[in-house]
């Protein structure tokens, strides 16, 4: 009841300003739930790459260890 009738008392302005504070705070919850998806977006990414990166050298190193018994 307080809160409620010391809201009913504000300017027009003053209610506006209130509005636009609310609107930026949850657009900070949507730019962090944004960035947080592109983060889990990241992490997927690189761990695609890491695994290929390893199949390549795995495959490559491979080779090399076959070269070396040949060469004994």
């Amino acid at each position: 009841q307080i809160l409620e009738r010391g809201f009913s008392q504000l300017s027009p302005a003053t209610m506006y300003k209130a509005f636009k504070a609310k609107l930026a705070s949850r657009e900070t919850a949507r730019q962090r739930l944004l960035a947080t998806a592109w983060e889990l977006e990241e992490v997927e990414r690189y761990s695609a790459f890491l695994e290929a990166f390893h199949a390549e050298n795995k495959q490559f190193l491979g080779l090399e260890d076959a070269k070396l018994e040949k060469m004994r």
